[in-house]
Formats: structure tokens, C-alpha cells, sequence
């Protein structure tokens, strides 16, 4: 396994964010992506506002509330991709993403829709860890691997050659480890989703919000 690259910012210019969003949020009860969290935004309008400044695109994959997330995201500069069979798994929306992603493209920067509290810092930091050669940049938080991730396009046709129904991205994250990269973050909100009410009442909070 490499370790991080601390040189002149060596991030590749080409990285394409896909932004999982089709879950059918049944632990939360009702369409997590589209919950309020600060002001007048909602979690992914959240998320895709913090990720846009920091890639050349940005794909986001949803599924049967596709509808009213695009509508929520009509201001924004994001591409819309829809997964017509979310309950296959989470890589499906990744192999969803992957092509919906312009060429030409470096790499992948696969990022959670319901992350809404990431700092930009931490995907700063595996960007700038995405350099030449490096493969697969994650951030870790006391040895456990968390979000985004950065994955080079060279993986490509071994990801959309995965079965989604009998396996997940780990598959290529953990079969490539000479040319992986970990990160290590100080904050555990690289590992944390929100998948719950609780969940949501724990990202309310950190939104600066009284629930």
C-alpha cells in the first residue's frame, strides 16, 4: 500500500463525482435525499453544492424519487442519471454513474448522497492524493475506510463487469491494494451516513439547526 503524496497539488483536472442517490430510504421512512436540512436546502442539494466546486462533473444517480430530486436540482451544473433497478444494490448505481460520466475522464470520485455534513477539506485531500499512478485514494478514520473515493478509470470495465446482485465495489477497492492510497482523517464523519431518523436528527443538528 503507497502512502499520501504531499507535493505540489498533483489532483487530476479530468475527475468526474458520481453521487449515489437511489437508495429507497426504507430505514428512514420517507425520501431521505430530498429531507430540509439548512435554510431552504435539502441533503442532496447539500451534498452536490459541497462536491461541485472541487470536480469537472458531477453525475447523480437516483431512482424512484428521481423526479423531485432533479427538480430540487434544476439550478445546478449536474448531470441526472437514473437507475431503473436500485434494488439490485448500491453498485448498480455506480456502474450507473460510471456511464453517465463524459469522456474524456481521469477518474471517479464516488461520493454518498447522504453525506451531507463532509467536509470539503477531506475530498480535497484524496484529490490531491489522486496522483499519477495512484489507482485508489480513500480517507480512513481509525483504520476503518470511509468517503468519497477516488477511482482511477482504468478500473472501469472491471467495475461494470461486477455482478451488483452477489457483490459490491469492494471488490476492486480491496483487489488493487499495491495501488491504493489511504488517507487518514480525524474526523469520523467520513464514516458516518444517514440512514435512520436518528441519523437525520444527528445531521439536523450539525446543519446548525434545532429539530
Amino acid at each position: 500500500m503507497k502512502t499520501p503524496e504531499a507535493d505540489n497539488d498533483p489532483r487530476p483536472r479530468s475527475i468526474s463525482a458520481i453521487v449515489l442517490a437511489a437508495g429507497r430510504s426504507r430505514r428512514m421512512g420517507r425520501p431521505k435525499q430530498l429531507l430540509p436540512l439548512s435554510g431552504k436546502d435539502n441533503v442532496i442539494q447539500v451534498v452536490t453544492r459541497l462536491i461541485r466546486p472541487l470536480v469537472r462533473h458531477v453525475v447523480v444517480v437516483v431512482g424512484h424519487v428521481g423526479g423531485q430530486v432533479a427538480a430540487s436540482l434544476a439550478d445546478q451544473d449536474i448531470t441526472l442519471a437514473i437507475n431503473t433497478d436500485v434494488d439490485r444494490g448500491m453498485l448498480s448505481s455506480v456502474q450507473v454513474g460510471i456511464r453517465a460520466v463524459p469522456e474524456p475522464c481521469e477518474g471517479y470520485l464516488i461520493c454518498l448522497g447522504d453525506q451531507p455534513s463532509l467536509h470539503a477539506a477531506v475530498i480535497d485531500a484524496v484529490l490531491h492524493n489522486a496522483a499519477a499512478g495512484v489507482g485508489i485514494v480513500m480517507p480512513t478514520y481509525d483504520g476503518k475506510r470511509g468517503h468519497p473515493v477516488f477511482i482511477h478509470r482504468r478500473y472501469r470495465e472491471e467495475i461494470l463487469a461486477l455482478d451488483p446482485e452477489t457483490t459490491g465495489l469492494n471488490a476492486v477497492t480491496r483487489s488493487h491494494e499495491a495501488e491504493t492510497v489511504e488517507v487518514a482523517w480525524s474526523d469520523a464523519r467520513i464514516l458516518d451516513d444517514m440512514d435512520t431518523p436518528t441519523d437525520y436528527a444527528r445531521e439536523f443538528e450539525r446543519a446548525g439547526l434545532v429539530n
